[in-house]
């Protein structure tokens, strides 16, 4: 049963259910009207769930090298009719490492999809995989195995990577998200966002991504990174937006001298970077770490700043 409007403005909401209406405003807060603003505090104290087991599974990973093609799928439940394996389905798997299986085991699905480049830099960062699902073991013999789909983010089809498979647990934040008025660490680590999960190109809450930044450089699990951009430098067109009326009483502004030093000063202007929002790292590599964006300003974009909170 949804939480009636005189039981939002207490504190009871907190044992409530949240409804979408309120996680709407959880991860958007600088949009909440003035008089929720005090509970979305509160309640933003108490950890929120990042990120469950089920979406953990189907994130993604930039990996520094291609992986070995020790055991592969190389063939799907009814091939000739069917060219993808689901839930439920069989799969065939053949590869140098297809014996070392144990029947009963889950293994992971991957899919290779190309190398990352740091957006800024150009250097190359690793290659990028694709999470696919789940599978487990039925039989093994000496030089092929089958397995059953458990489940799948997508199909799966020939040539997927069969890999080791460990469950992660869920990961929780328990902060205040930024606004448009934060403050920035003054010395803390700093990277960009280098790809978006599927490739996305515009990134909102919700929304998975790659950081430039790994366990080699002391990130860990839960650790939130405050996004920004930095503002353009200044074009003169700009102020071509407010026009001159001819009507006027009075003389504009229009000597030489004034729009030369006013410009000259706006060249120089000093201005605080454009808070975009947050993201909560959820699995960390060597160099690179998967993080979810938990609150959004506005749109983020592959290649944004991200500094650590």
């Amino acid at each position: 049963m949804g939480c009636p409007a005189w039981e939002i403005r207490r504190l009871a909401c907190v044992s409530v259910r949240r409804s979408e209406f309120l996680w709407f405003f959880l991860l958007n807060p600088a949009r909440a009207p003035a008089d929720l603003k005090d509970m979305l505090t509160l309640l933003l104290l108490f950890a929120m769930k990042v990120a469950i087991p089920s979406e953990l599974a189907c994130v993604g990973s930039i990996q520094e090298g291609t992986l070995p093609l020790d055991t592969y799928v190389a063939a799907v439940e009814m091939e000739g009719i069917a060219t993808l394996a689901v839930e439920g389905q069989v799969l065939y798997l053949n590869g140098p490492k297809v014996s070392a299986l144990k029947a009963g085991t889950i293994q992971r699905v991957v899919r290779p999809e190309g190398k990352v480049h740091d957006p800024l830099t150009g250097n190359g960062v690793g290659y990028y995989y694709r999470d696919i699902g789940t599978i487990k073991i039925v039989t093994v013999e000496q030089n092929q195995a089958t397995a059953r789909v458990l489940a799948s983010c997508q199909g799966m089809v020939k040539g997927d990577l069969v890999l080791p498979y460990a469950p992660k647990p869920e990961v929780e934040f328990g902060g205040e998200p930024s606004s448009d008025t934060t403050v920035l660490p003054q010395h803390g680590l700093a990277s960009s966002i280098l790809l978006g999960k599927d490739d996305l190109r515009e990134l909102a809450s919700g929304s998975i991504c790659f950081l430039g930044l790994g366990a080699q450089d002391g990130v860990k699990t839960g650790d939130r990174f405050i996004v920004f951009r930095p503002y353009p430098a200044f074009n003169s067109k700009d102020m071509a937006a407010v026009g001159t009326n001819s009507d006027m009483s009075y003389s504009p502004m229009s000597t030489w001298s004034y729009r030369f030093n006013l410009r000259m000063l706006l060249h120089e202007r000093k201005l605080p970077p454009q808070i975009l929002g947050d993201i909560v790292v959820l699995e960390t590599g060597d160099r690179t770490s998967t993080g979810k964006v938990i609150n959004s300003l506005s749109e983020i974009h592959i290649g944004d700043l991200i500094v650590k909170k």
